[in-house]
């Protein structure tokens, strides 16, 4: 067999860039670390020390506008947005950039149908809602849902960037993972909330100073902004408006608005993480305010991330890191830009991996916070019920460095299961089949008076089957390689030169990496570099199943979501057809206000008075209010000093400045 040669103008780069980390990287990731912790310590031992559970689960709600709308953009810009996002832009195009479009109408719903129910209800467990709503079961079965999601993504969130950085950037992924963890756990436990929204801060600042960074000196090193458009535009990168209605379609403008606001609405209407934030402040006003200001914030970040996708294609467009083995996986294309054309501008190269970090300490720090505040209000509570606040507080930071070293010791079984099955699907599935319905379940509640306990159990169970057939369906039929691929090609068609970078095992390219290679490598025109507009004709599988399986990732959440509004509507108009029993009217307080006025219109108020209780607050909660035993206080004439909160079947309320009331004593006097 003739020796293969590479074509005229082929040029390879043989190098371990590990070696341009040198002791200021260091620094600048060991800085973060260091003040994340230090944070936490602050707060932990020389602030109120959070004694009470409601200071170490809810910050007092009393925090300020600014942490609150960095934590919300932070826990929206996870290591998994910075690496996986400009890879969306560098194998499908500018279309993914559409998606900003969807954080305005998913914020509008968020300021005016769903924050303003929690906030009312002062909720410290997103899932009380369901027990005051609707039962125990459901709120058990929402509450397991999230601590399963909770659990599964944190490992998932961190092992991904931390592999990433490994290949790229030498940091071992062990060390970098127990990094993380240890931190996350020491200023989670000693802080809480507090010094989770003041460290997401700081991390959120990093993030954004790093995506402008590299951002700024990406676009000089490749050759300015004409350039890299140029370049995108050779190859279709540039289209921002397919109409294609087909739900295959990864990138259309109807995945982009309608797939994007069911994508992000469960994220931060339908997760404990983001629901304590917008309790955290002290009025419903600023909770407006962090929502309005998180969408600015995460427009941008949309908007940086797709610029550095574009740029690196503009890097790499004569040439497929992957194909050439410079890298293993598509998520460390972003650290291999920095390292390989950033190399020379100072500190850049630490200060993405720092961004990076961040992006998983924030991820890490919130999960373990909420994780915390649903064990100790869903459960805890639940079972011990006489314990005091600073007995549950102290068991709240128990709980949170225990589940903090159980999610560690998962990544090394995360690891082991990406060996066999990508983690991208995987974690879209677990987001998909477990967010989504509980986003509807929320959506049934505030929004339709009429459902009821077991229609919207039953709905949520028939959705939960819908959407977990679509998700694993989509794994089994990726790992059989059947599903359509939709890649741009990566060179235009004139082009005939390339510079392949290819990294053997010492730093040097391998006599088998070079061998291998095909001419349709050195041409630019391998299974990844091919055009696929006409990806539907070449479908490997046209079965019903099988266009069904290869619905685009996006769709995934609002599949869950829209099935259980569907099937608890369903179910609850047969279970309201089937009972004889009167209607249980359901309190406007726990109904979302713009949507009662909405069936007042349409059936008018005193039609819905069969529905809905519209008798005071206060006479709401004075019927269904248990009292806590432990908030019960003994004072002088056998009276009793409601002195913090009542709990049970409705919202918690202050009785700080009720009078004390007379009840019988336990002995009868």
């Amino acid at each position: 067999m003739e020796e293969l040669k590479p074509p005229e103008g082929t040029g390879f780069v043989n190098e371990d860039f590990t070696d341009n980390f040198k002791w200021p990287e260091y620094i600048v990731f060991c800085a973060v670390l260091v003040a994340s912790l230090g944070i936490g310590v602050f707060y932990g031992c020389f602030g109120s020390k959070n004694k009470s559970n409601e200071e170490f689960l809810m910050a007092g709600r009393s925090m300020s506008i600014t942490p609150v709308t960095l934590s919300l953009v932070c826990s929206f810009v996870s290591a998994v947005t910075l690496l996986g996002n400009p890879v969306e832009v560098y194998y499908y195009g500018q279309q993914y950039t559409v998606i900003a479009v969807a954080f305005i109408p998913m914020t509008l719903a968020l300021m005016f149908w769903y924050v303003p129910v929690f906030f009312d209800l002062q909720l410290t467990s997103a899932y009380e809602y369901f027990e005051w709503r609707y039962s125990r079961l459901v709120r058990t079965m929402c509450s397991i849902f999230s601590i399963i999601h909770l659990t599964f993504y944190m490992p998932i969130t961190v092992l991904g960037p931390s592999l990433a950085i490994d290949q790229v950037a030498g940091f071992r992924y062990e060390i970098s993972a127990a990094a993380i963890f240890l931190v996350c756990i020491a200023y989670s436990s000693l802080g809480g909330l507090k010094a989770v929204l003041w460290t997401d801060a700081l991390q959120a600042v990093v993030m954004l100073v790093a995506l402008g960074a590299v951002s700024i000196c990406g676009i000089i090193e490749v050759g300015g902004f004409a350039f890299a458009w140029q370049k995108s535009e050779e190859t279709g990168r540039t289209e921002f408006f397919n109409f294609d209605p087909d739900p295959r379609t990864r990138h259309t403008f109807w995945t982009a608005t309608l797939g994007g606001y069911f994508l992000w609405l469960p994220l931060f209407g339908a997760t404990q993480a983001q629901i304590q934030r917008y309790n955290s402040v002290p009025t419903l006003r600023q909770s407006r305010q962090c929502l309005l200001f998180n969408m600015f914030g995460m427009i941008g970040v949309i908007f940086l991330c797709s610029f550095l996708g574009m740029l690196i294609y503009a890097k790499y467009w004569d040439c497929n890191p992957m194909d050439s083995k410079a890298v293993t996986s598509a998520d460390q294309l972003l650290p291999l830009f920095v390292a390989d054309a950033l190399r020379d501008y100072p500190v850049i190269p630490g200060l993405l991996v720092a961004g990076i970090t961040c992006g998983s300490l924030s991820t890490v720090s919130s999960a373990l916070n909420s994780l915390t505040a649903i064990l100790t209000e869903d459960y805890v509570k639940h079972y011990r019920p006489e314990w005091s606040d600073e007995m549950l507080g102290n068991v709240s930071k128990g709980l949170s460095t225990v589940a903090g070293l159980l999610a560690f010791g998962l990544v090394f079984i995360v690891k082991l299961v990406n060996e066999s099955v990508n983690l991208s699907p995987f974690s879209t599935l677990i987001h998909g089949s477990l967010l989504g319905p509980i986003l509807g379940a929320f959506s049934l509640g505030m929004f339709l008076p009429w459902t009821n306990n077991l229609g919207v159990f039953l709905g949520m169970l028939v959705s939960i089957a819908i959407s977990a057939f679509v998700g694993i369906g989509n794994i089994i039929a990726g790992r059989e390689d059947k599903l359509p691929d939709q890649r741009l090609e990566l060179r235009p068609s004139s082009s005939t030169s390339a510079s392949m970078i290819l990294d053997g095992a010492d730093g040097g390219l391998s006599y088998d990496a070079y061998h291998s290679l095909s001419s349709d490598d050195f041409l630019g025109a391998s299974h990844m570099s091919r055009v696929n507009d006409d990806w539907k004709e070449i479908a490997k599988d046209d079965s019903f199943a099988m266009k069904i399986w290869s619905i685009s990732y996006i769709w995934q959440p609002g599949i869950g979501c829209v099935t259980t509004l569907i099937f608890g509507t369903l179910f609850s108009y047969i279970i309201i057809a089937m009972n004889k029993h009167p209607k249980e009217k359901v309190h406007q307080k726990l109904l979302s206000q713009p949507w009662l006025r909405f069936w007042e219109r349409i059936f008018s108020q005193e039609k819905m008075s069969e529905w809905v209780d519209y008798t005071e607050e206060e006479t709401f909660r004075a019927k269904t209010t248990k009292t806590q035993v432990s908030d019960l206080k003994i004072v002088e004439g056998g009276d009793i000093d409601l002195k913090t909160y009542a709990y049970g079947t409705i919202p918690k309320v202050k009785l700080e400045s009720e009078p004390p009331i007379k009840l019988p004593m336990p002995n009868g006097s």
